[in-house]
């Protein structure tokens, strides 16, 4: 009978300890990750190490997206979609070569977007 209770015991020990409550949410992990999505777009996110402010997390997200663009052969992004959040942005970003789409104020030359923020960004 005492091996009986001391199996229950320790299954329910077991069972406590396995649901625990949740986990604190981790931080993701900092750089930057691309994604190809569907229909010609893609998705680049970048996480700062450190407390980095909205302005600098913003420039280096804009350059990866630059870089991103040269690095697939092609000329222009446009910026479809953007999130911010605390030291993470993802931009969702359709890139081209050649003659560009409406032009608008979401649009950057690739080759200037990364000129202009060589100094900026670190």
């Amino acid at each position: 009978m005492k091996r009986i209770f001391l199996a229950s015991a320790l299954l329910f020990t077991a069972a406590c300890s396995s649901i625990s409550g949740p986990a604190a949410p981790s931080r993701p992990p900092s750089g930057f990750s691309e994604e190809a999505m569907s229909g010609g777009r893609y998705r680049i996110v970048y996480t700062s190490p450190t407390d980095a402010s909205t302005k600098v997390v913003g420039e280096r997200t804009l350059a990866r997206a630059a870089q991103a663009t040269l690095d697939k052969g092609n000329e222009w992004f446009e910026i479809a979609s953007k999130i911010d959040a605390k030291n993470m942005q993802t931009l969702v970003i359709v890139m081209g070569k050649g003659e560009t789409l409406a032009g608008g104020p979401k649009q950057y030359d690739a080759k200037q977007t990364l000129a202009s923020l060589k100094g900026k960004i670190g």
